[in-house]
């Protein structure tokens, strides 16, 4: 059920995407190039107008007529207006028109009332609003002191000082009201509002605590209504400070009046409804200030009641309320930038994915304990919603590359959590590999660059689960030939498939980093993936006969595609065929020594063969300056490596049979197999030389044959001080003799060689 559920989360995550690519600016539908050029146009139009007026007035220009108003039947000028990228109509105009532009400017930024109000410096800003402030917070604490004395004193009684508290309160805030429009004393009236506000905190809440006349509830919903009062003053008298104080006694209310046994769809209630009312006032006056502090207040109050209690005891409540705060934070930030057509500010940015975190971890602990067969699609939901709204801001705001980039990196983030809350095993390892395929080949068509490195890092994650996280051996199974093994070769393709598909990406799309960087990094991911699958699972020769066939198969890829993947990966995978030929199957080599021909011999002669074949289809790739020398190295690599395991079997062969040998009175005998060991080495190298020289020439390479002659010195060598002292007279003859002829026969080629004019 889950998996069908995941499948049709994943069609409706591509439509979204299909929606985001889509969501570029229609034909016929201006830019916001064009839309720039059109106002500056008619910005240039008035400036002109402006001009000729004024030139009129001072009698420099004859009187006009009057232009007619803009409109669809308006005649056209006698003169063409100028253009944004024509020159002004004269030295005057040239001369009036920054003036002139300066002082629009100056003028739209006046505000309405008569009296501007003036800039404070330090002095003012200490005398005005600082001692103002001051004074408001000493009068709380006189206010404070007064209801303990009255206590004391027994003067007045707990319902009299309730309500001169709460009519105290109320009349300061409407004579902050009043003074509202006085500009000469702005800070009087935010002084006076904020008095006000704290008063009626005050009072309700010492009515509440300490004398118990106001209930909880009561208590809960006059504060609310006190906040609702704050806010309404703040609106009218245009005071952000006003609205800040409401904000923070209508947050600091479920703190003052916290129960035992705290009621969670209450507070989540509450806080919906305050959020709620002030977000659209900080909107509808443009106060991003509270939309801030609303979000961390609202963050701070829920986040102990989850960690304290984690298990909902009404889960469908908590969600609705969770679900209904998190689309008002996330949209409100989101919808002021719709409006303005302007960026979202980074503190912006950071609640959005805050926001994001925040509410997926509340659904998340939620389900854990109640339905957890709907966390993937929760997870998916989230990753449609954010993707439809990445292409819904883009075609609103398109010049905000920033928000758009984080919107898609938190829905990459949803979609692969969704995959391991969906799937299990090995299956998570094969859908992050799909999800990264699937990421980078929208990428091209999309602005931001998450989605090819959330697709690359999608990669990552499948390589990792396939190397040391999915169980991938069990006496319950056969090896191979299993679903596991199937998911992760199919894993393995995708990382390839997507490593393609990179080549598609635009160069902005990828930092510093190249398109062919970043396939070649890919490539290599999946072909050490694919060689720790083929090392780990099968048994016996398998590994060794597969890895081998890998590295071929790299080595014919290498000749045929131009990519500088293989000079990493190639050597790569030669490195772990030697490993496991000459290291891990080497006990197994052992027990087959006492035949000369066995079948690991032959896998190792095979593993060399395919390594120079290898190392020259690198070498012909001519796709980097470095993959000629490696793959010459290579293949030299492999002509040691050959000669290495010819030698190695021959007296792992002669030594089984020296053991054998052993006992009293065959100590002759075992003598007479040490001489031929030697003589066979001997014999070995000369012809290996010998060979080596004449595939030298037929291919005319200098260093094989430097090679061949450097193996000749050191058979030389151990002939005449090796053989000569320990090896028998008949034997010394032979190896002497097959030496000599050798070198003749080398030095009779040398000769004809020589006299070849050069090429």
């Amino acid at each position: 059920m889950s998996f069908l559920i995941f499948i049709l989360a994943v069609a409706a995550l591509f439509v979204a995407l299909k929606a985001l690519r889509d969501s570029r600016p229609r034909p016929g539908q201006p830019t916001p190039a064009e839309r720039i050029a059109g106002l500056e146009e008619r910005v240039r139009d008035l400036l002109y107008r402006v001009w000729t007026l004024e030139q009129q007035r001072d009698g420099v220009l004859p009187q006009l007529e009057a232009p007619p108003a803009p409109g669809p039947t308006a005649p056209a000028p006698t003169e063409p207006l100028p253009s944004a990228h024509e020159p002004l109509p004269s030295p005057a105009w040239n001369a009036a028109a920054p003036a002139l532009q300066e002082a629009a400017v100056h003028d739209a930024a006046q505000p309405s009332a008569s009296v501007p109000t003036p800039r404070l410096d330090l002095e003012q800003r200490i005398g005005a609003r600082w001692t103002t402030w001051v004074g408001v917070i000493a009068i709380l604490f006189a206010a404070s002191f007064f209801v303990k004395w009255s206590i004391e004193n027994d003067l007045i009684g707990p319902r009299a000082r309730l309500g001169l508290g709460l009519s105290s309160g109320i009349t300061l805030l409407a004579g902050g009201l009043a003074l509202h429009r006085r500009r000469d004393v702005p800070y009087l009236s935010e002084g006076l509002s904020g008095l006000g506000l704290g008063l009626c905190y005050l009072a309700l809440y010492a009515g509440y605590a300490y004398y118990g006349l106001v209930p909880a509830g009561a208590a809960f919903g006059l504060m609310f209504i006190v906040t609702v009062l704050g806010t309404g003053v703040a609106v009218v008298s245009e005071r952000q400070v006003t609205a800040v104080l409401a904000l923070l006694g209508g947050l600091l209310t479920p703190v003052l009046l916290a129960q035992q046994e705290p009621n969670e769809r209450v507070l989540l209630g509450y806080l919906f409804v305050l959020d709620l009312l002030v977000l659209a006032i900080a909107r509808f006056r443009t106060w991003t200030a509270l939309n801030r502090l609303a979000w961390a207040g609202t963050v701070l109050l829920l986040a102990p009641t989850f960690l304290r209690v984690p298990d909902a005891p009404y889960p469908a409540a908590r969600l609705v309320l969770l679900s209904a705060l998190f689309l008002l934070f996330l949209l409100t930030p989101l919808a002021r930038a719709w409006e303005q057509r302007a960026r979202l500010a980074e503190v912006d940015l950071l609640i959005v994915a805050g926001t994001a975190a925040g509410y997926f971890w509340a659904v998340y602990v939620t389900l854990e304990a109640w339905w957890p067969l709907v966390e993937a699609p929760a997870a998916m939901a989230l990753a449609i919603l954010y993707t439809a709204l990445a292409g819904f801001y883009r075609r609103r705001v398109s010049d905000d590359d920033e928000t758009v980039g984080v919107l898609m990196g938190v829905a990459c983030v949803f979609l692969t959590l969704a995959i391991p809350l969906a799937l299990k095993g090995p299956w998570i390892t094969l859908a992050w590999a799909a999800e990264g395929a699937v990421l980078i080949s929208v990428a091209p068509r999309l602005v931001t660059p998450v989605a090819a490195w959330g697709g690359t890092l999608a990669l990552l994650l499948a390589a990792f689960r396939v190397v040391g996280v999915d169980r991938w051996g069990s006496a319950y199974w056969t090896p191979v030939w299993n679903p596991t093994f199937l998911a992760h070769l199919l894993t393995v393709a995708a990382i390839v498939l997507a490593g393609q598909l990179t080549l598609a990406l635009r160069p902005g799309q990828l930092l510093r980093l190249s398109r062919e960087g970043l396939r070649s990094t890919v490539w290599v991911l999946a072909s050490l993936t694919l060689s720790v699958l083929l090392w780990r699972e099968p048994s016996g020769l398998w590994p060794a006969g597969l890895l081998i066939a890998q590295l071929l198969v790299l080595g014919f890829l290498a000749r045929v595609v131009p990519s500088s993947a293989f000079v990493v990966a190639v050597p790569l995978a030669a490195f772990t065929v030697l490993v496991r030929t000459l290291g891990a199957d080497d006990t197994m080599a052992r027990a087959s020594a006492e035949q000369l021909v066995n079948v690991y011999t032959l896998m190792r002669v095979l593993a060399c063969v395919v390594l120079a074949v290898a190392g020259a289809g690198l070498a012909a790739s001519g796709a980097t300056r470095y993959a000629d020398p490696v793959g010459r190295a290579l293949s030299g690599t492999a002509g040691v490596v050959l000669l290495f395991v010819l030698s190695q079997a021959w007296t792992r062969y002669l030594d089984v049979a020296i053991k054998d040998m052993r006992a009293p009175g065959r100590s002759a005998q075992a003598s007479e197999l040490r001489w031929r060991m030697q003589l066979g080495l001997s014999m070995l190298w000369t012809a290996y030389a010998a060979a080596t020289l004449a595939w030298g020439f037929l291919r005319r390479s200098v260093a094989l044959r430097y090679a061949a002659l450097c193996l000749f010195g050191l058979t030389i060598v151990k002939v005449f001080f090796v053989d000569m002292a320990s090896v028998k007279t008949a034997y010394r003859m032979l190896s002497l003799l097959v030496l000599g002829v050798v070198l003749l026969l080398v030095g009779l080629l040398y000769q004809k060689a020589s006299r070849r004019p050069a090429a």
